[in-house]
């Protein structure tokens, strides 16, 4: 389930760069498209600081599954097994 609504939004938002780029480089800004090359740089910017902020979240939730201080730390092995990526035993790929 996650995952497909993780691939939902992902080809929802590249949609939407589409959408963006059509109404950022126009023709009055040729040849050098300042503004569109601005716009995208920027979004680049976006996405370096967001995968840089999810690395150190995944950090942080490893570390804390690794102490037990997961919400799911006192179930039982057969619930554990349900549990997917929330499992306390899993650890994210870094």
């Amino acid at each position: 389930m996650r995952r497909g609504v993780g691939v939902a939004f992902q080809i929802g938002f590249g949609n939407c760069g589409a959408i963006i780029a059509t109404f950022s480089y126009l023709a009055e800004d040729a040849p050098k498209f300042i503004k569109g090359y601005s716009i995208s740089l920027g979004f680049i910017g976006l996405s370096a600081v967001s995968s840089i902020l999810y690395f150190f979240a995944l950090i942080s939730e490893n570390r804390k599954r690794a102490r037990g201080l997961s919400e799911h730390s006192g179930k039982s092995p057969e619930e554990k097994a349900s549990l997917g990526d929330l499992n306390p035993d899993y650890r994210y790929m870094l």
